[in-house]
């Protein structure tokens, strides 16, 4: 052994099956000690092997010879190095590990230290445990299977509590395991250091800079019994007293009832812990109940999750840091709890719950400060203990959500739950689903006065309707009453409607998925004049087989029918156009694919009628995709009421006509004057009905020359109707085809509409000569106030005739010319052509190559338009300079509320001079793909401080993931924001996500093409709840996991008013996927299966 440091390129010695004494192994362990190269000494019976690391200076220098003392820097390098013992099954005893000790608290740090299997009974483990603080250990001590005793378990826990690098205090009697486990922090074991020296001279044992690491003490099947709780108690708070515990585990034992209900005594003695683990101790409902007092007589606990199938029981805290809790004040009563506590949570799953044990529980929550959640399942729950539960809730003014999940309730549940929505003042929303999860959420005293009831799934039948609303009409203001998927039928529909009255419902009424056929329909339009206060149905008797009504809280509120896929037969037109002639304030009436042929049509339109006033009609059907536009305005011939606007869409498929009641009679020589100028193509039936058309709207609409006659007397029609509406204001004829000869006679029609405030010519198909031929109608339109020419390319000529037209336009406040390939020299004289429209309010150019020359040019005319509210310059190929330009002229103008230029290069300078002068009027904000970096993020996220209408943030396609936090504000009226592709990672989302809830008007978010996985998912689906008018969220193409996805479902399952949740092109099986949209719908996996309808489809 004396030659070992002669040795420098020794790796590895072998010594097994040498037959050595213990006092020489202690004697090899010193060499181990002192010995510079020795990492590893590992001996296990008869085994017995060296571990050297050569240092470099000992392989380069093999014959120096070692001083006889050991200079400063040898001492050091001693130190400096680590050294692994494993001494396992070596017959080490009690007078063996003081000495062993010794030798070891002047040598290097250990990397580990391993004496299992010895005998060093309860006194070799305790004075081995004792000498922890001074060993300076790195990972681990390991004293398992050492004859360790209960009585010496409490001494080990006595002093290892003295030691601030220990991590983790594992006892397991039965399986023989003591493990101690430390941290690698560097100054934690420093810390380690310095304590036992402070302890050594009797200073105070907790140094205030010490660090603080998580300390956690498992004290697993070690048999522990009631008569154990007090003593381990006793001791517990010893070692609480030099060091906090965070964590305790006393799972796997035998505490019983009687153990936990001691151990709840005691349990303040503690002090703040973050977690107490009793899983598996053999206990009953009674020790949930015991335990369930701590939630109010222990500071720390917020958190009870039990499950007595299972025999899991869990206590945790709100914070995940000691000091969070130090110094917070309880308060002495619930009244108080809401706003000065932490939020608390009781869970209690796979439990009998019977009335006498509900009523227990209820009356030991009640003194647990709030607010409170409860969640509880069983396998039944019987209605005399829901009723027990329901009438305890008014002894729990400090709740907040009350779930029953997995638990399989009566058919009675419904009218259960229907009467304590009118006895319990506090309730906000009722909701049951499949008679087998309920969730009631309770409002705090800020929130307004209305509850919403929902009962899908229950299998409610007519015989049941009466009652259910005989209960809810007790409530006093029903917000939202959801009966979808249930079995309502016709029957069932008239006896609501019937109900319907007495009810107070003053949100929405949904009637989904009930079985409900064209009768039921036709029976609820025959009731509308009896129902004033209905305001919106829409109804779908198609696959989807929605029926949702929507009330107004006014007496008599203004009508608006969406009635889709209905079928109507031939005999069902008259009594369709009989109850809606009837419908008072019928403003807006939708049939879309109701099967209504051309004949049918006609017949419905001459018979619908209205007392006074306007209704719009909108009609879809497949045959229109065919039919001419001179058919549809035949069509229009057979209107009862005046026709003040025309809207035509053949591949839409739709007709819509605004109506006006009563028909207004013409002077008869102003008729006779008319009709005697008029072509002969034109109907005199339809100058008539067309006397006062203010708006005729023609999209998608063939009227080029071809071999079909229809297409050209439609075109004839067009072109001699036009010279004939003398109060036309707006005409559109947008995406169609319009032959060379046809266009001609257009511009000529257009050219005798004087009036016109609005001319909408954009995405047609027109050549260079046609465009020229248009744009001189534009001559003389000094009253127009909207022109879009959108997609419709300008040459040099076009710009020339445009610009004259502009000139004389004093009133334009909207210009679009998107996709006209306008450049610089186009947009220079553009700009010059704008000085005249000093009412200019929108202006669009995006997608066109106006360049840095162009932006230039008009950087000097914006401030020179003081109405400019909306401006769009995105895909301009604008770069820095013309951005700079840009940015300097848009801060001069002040009511501007619309800002886009998105897709252009703009880079970090251009947005800090943005950020200098954005209006505090803004609402949209588009800067996606705009070279921008963390500075031009930073001063952004200052400016819009300053924006406290902003609504619409579109950032998508920067690489903004490190500096994503200068985005995480509130915004009191954000509707959209979008970040798609700017490379956020879950770290990043965190951020975000938890400032979500700050923007409380938000409706969609746009977080697709990102590197969101289910960490980010997690975050997402706590603050679900929280979003009351979310509506979509996008995150395609993320690495969101089938864990991630059931996490999101999770959070919907709480309470969301959210339509989709986007997840396509994630990594989630097809069939996870399938399992999860049939749990949750509005969860959407792929494209082709999407039934989520998007934001604001009705």
């Amino acid at each position: 052994m004396e030659e070992l440091p002669h040795l420098p390129s020794l790796q590895k010695l072998e010594l097994s099956c040498n037959s050595i004494f213990v006092e020489t192994l202690l004697r090899l362990v010193k060499v181990a000690v002192t010995c510079p190269t020795v990492r590893t000494l590992q001996v296990r019976e008869t085994d017995f092997t060296f571990h050297f690391s050569p240092s470099v200076e000992a392989a380069t220098e093999p014959q120096r010879a070692p001083d006889l003392q050991e200079t400063v820097s040898q001492k050091e390098e001693t130190r400096s190095r680590s050294l692994a013992l494993r001494l396992q099954k070596c017959q080490l005893r009690v007078h063996h590990a003081e000495i062993l000790t010794t030798l070891l608290q002047d040598g290097p740090p250990l990397e580990e230290l391993d004496l299992s299997e010895n005998q060093l009974e309860d006194e070799g483990c305790r004075l081995v445990a004792e000498a922890v603080p001074r060993l300076r250990i790195a990972r681990k001590l390991d004293l398992s299977d050492n004859q360790l005793s209960v009585s010496g378990l409490s001494h080990v826990l006595r002093v290892v509590s003295t030691c601030w690098a220990l991590m983790e205090l594992h006892i397991s009697l039965l399986y023989k395991i003591t493990v101690l486990t430390f941290t690698h922090e560097p100054e934690v074991q420093e810390g380690a250091c310095q304590s036992a020296i402070f302890l050594d001279n009797h200073v105070s044992p907790v140094p205030v800079e010490l660090p603080l690491g998580s300390w956690r003490i498992r004290l697993t099947h070690c048999g522990f019994q009631a008569k154990h709780i007090e003593p381990l108690c006793k001791v517990l708070q010893e070692s609480c007293c030099l060091r906090p515990l965070d964590h305790l585990d006393l799972s796997d034992n035998a505490l019983g009832d009687e153990g936990a209900a001691l151990l709840a005594q005691l349990l303040p003695g503690l002090g703040p812990l973050q977690s107490l683990d009793l899983s598996k101790n053999s206990m009953s409902l009674d020790a949930m109940l015991a335990l369930a007092e701590c939630m109010s007589s222990v500071q720390w606990v917020a958190h009870l999750d039990a499950s007595l199938s299972n025999q899991h029981f869990l206590l945790t805290s709100d914070t995940p840091g000691r000091l969070a809790l130090a110094g917070r004040p309880l308060p002495d009563s619930p009244a108080v709890a809401g706003a000065q506590c932490i939020p608390r949570s009781f869970r209690l799953r796979e439990c009998p719950l019977e009335p006498p044990s509900l009523s227990h529980l209820c009356e030991t929550l009640r003194k647990c400060p709030g607010p409170l959640e409860i969640h509880l399942s069983c396998e039944v729950l019987t209605d005399q203990s829901l009723e027990t539960l329901l009438y305890c809730l008014s002894r729990l003014p400090q709740l907040r959500l009350l779930q029953l999940s997995e638990t399989k309730l009566t058919p009675r549940s419904p009218l259960l739950l229907a009467d304590v929505s009118s006895l319990c003042p506090q309730l906000q929303k009722v909701e049951l689903r499949s008679l087998y999860h309920m969730t009631l959420h309770f409002k705090s005293g800020e929130e307004q006065d209305s509850v919403s009831c929902r009962f899908t799934g229950c299998g409610l039948s007519q015989e049941q309707v009466e009652p259910l609303c005989y209960l809810l009409s007790k409530c006093r203001d029903l917000w939202q009453l959801d009966l979808s998927e249930n079995r309502l039928g016709d029957d069932g529909l008239r006896c609501l409607l019937k109900c319907l009255q007495q009810m107070p419902i003053s949100g929405s009424l949904d009637l989904s998925h009930n079985n409900i056929s064209q009768e039921g329909v036709l029976h609820l339009l025959e009731m509308l004049p009896y129902c004033p206060r209905i305001q919106k149905v829409s109804v779908n008797l198609g696959s989807k087989q929605s029926f949702c009504i929507q009330f107004s809280k006014q007496e008599k509120a203004d009508k608006m029918l969406r009635l889709s896929e209905c079928n109507f037969q031939p005999e069902h037109v008259h009594q369709l156009a009989g109850c809606l002639s009837q419908a008072p304030q019928l403003v807006k009436l939708t049939l879309s694919q109701c099967f209504l042929d051309l004949q049918q049509l006609m017949v419905f339109l001459h018979l619908l009628r209205q007392p006074a006033g306007q209704c719009s009609l909108r009609v879809k059907e497949p045959w229109m995709r065919t039919a001419s536009v001179s058919t549809l305005l035949e069509v229009c011939t057979q209107a009862s009421g005046s026709i003040t606007s025309i809207s035509i869409s053949e591949t839409q498929q739709q007709l819509y006509v605004q109506l006006e009641f009563p028909r207004q009679k013409e002077n008869p020589e102003a008729v006779a004057s008319r009709l005697s100028h008029c072509d002969v193509e034109i109907h005199h039936s339809l100058l008539e009905t067309c006397a006062r058309l203010q708006q005729l709207s023609l999209s998608q609409v063939d009227l080029s020359d071809t071999s079909d006659t229809s297409n050209t007397s439609s075109l004839l029609l067009l072109c001699g109707l036009l010279p004939n509406l003398s109060e036309l204001k707006i005409f559109r004829l947008t995406s169609s085809c319009v032959s060379t000869k046809g266009l001609s006679h257009l511009a000529s029609g257009l050219s005798h509409c004087h009036h016109l405030e609005e001319l909408d010519l954009s995405n047609n198909q027109l050549n260079e000569a046609d465009i020229q031929v248009l744009l001189a109608a534009l001559e003389g339109k000094c009253r127009l106030q909207q022109l879009d020419l959108s997609h419709m390319p300008l040459d040099s000529p076009a710009v020339a005739t445009l610009i004259q037209g502009l000139s004389h336009m004093t009133l334009l406040q909207s210009l679009r010319l998107s996709g006209n390939h306008v450049d610089d020299i186009g947009c220079c004289h553009l700009s010059e052509a704008l000085r005249a429209a000093t009412m200019l309010e929108e202006l669009r150019l995006d997608h066109n190559q106006i360049g840095d020359a162009g932006a230039k040019h008009l950087a000097t005319i914006l401030p020179r338009l003081p109405q400019l509210k909306k401006i769009n310059l995105s895909a301009n190929g604008v770069g820095p300079a013309g951005g700079m330009l840009l940015a300097t002229s848009l801060t001069l103008c002040r009511h501007l509320e619309e800002l886009r230029l998105g897709h252009n290069a703009l880079g970090d300078p251009t947005v800090l001079q943005l950020a200098q002068g954005l209006p505090q009027q803004l609402r949209v904000l588009h800067l996606p793909s705009s070279s921008l970096g963390t500075e031009g993020l930073l001063s952004l996220g200052q400016a819009l401080d300053g924006c406290p209408r902003i609504e619409d943030i579109s950032l998508a396609e920067n690489s903004l993931a490190r500096s994503i936090q200068h985005l995480c504000k509130g915004f009191p009226q954000l509707l959209r924001l979008d970040l798609a592709y700017c490379a956020i990672d879950n770290q990043a989302a965190k951020h975000l996500i938890a400032s979500f809830p700050l923007c409380p008007a938000l409706e969609e978010i746009l977080l697709s093409w990102n590197s969101l996985g289910d960490e980010a998912t997690a975050e997402l689906a706590q603050v679900l709840p929280r979003m009351l008018r979310l509506q979509r969220i996008d995150l395609e193409k993320n690495q969101i996991t089938a864990r991630g996805a059931w996490l999101l479902a999770e959070g919907l399952a709480q309470g969301s008013s959210i339509q989709v949740i986007r997840l396509w092109k994630n990594p989630i099986p097809d069939d996870a996927a399938e399992r999860l949209r049939s749990q949750e719908p509005r969860l959407d996996f792929k494209f082709f299966d999407s039934q989520a309808q998007a934001p604001g489809e009705p």
